[in-house]
């Protein structure tokens, strides 16, 4: 076996090596990221909820449109 050889397998071996961890590897977008918001908490049912999602209406906290009621 000469060695041109030698280099083209060990070459092949490499490459399919590199495109197999490559697409073995998924993405991590669908993780949730973390809340920076506040968390404030409902005032009926004292659940707690981000900032960003919460129902506020005349200065009280509500976590749904059901606490709201």
């Amino acid at each position: 076996m000469g060695i041109i050889k030698l280099i083209i397998i060990f070459m092949v071996i490499w490459l399919g090596v590199s495109l197999w961890r490559q697409f073995r590897k998924t993405p991590d977008n669908n993780i949730p990221q973390p809340s920076t918001s506040k968390m404030l908490s409902c005032g009926v049912c004292k659940t707690h909820i981000p900032e960003n999602e919460a129902i506020i209406q005349n200065g009280e906290v509500f976590c749904s449109k059901k606490c709201l009621r």
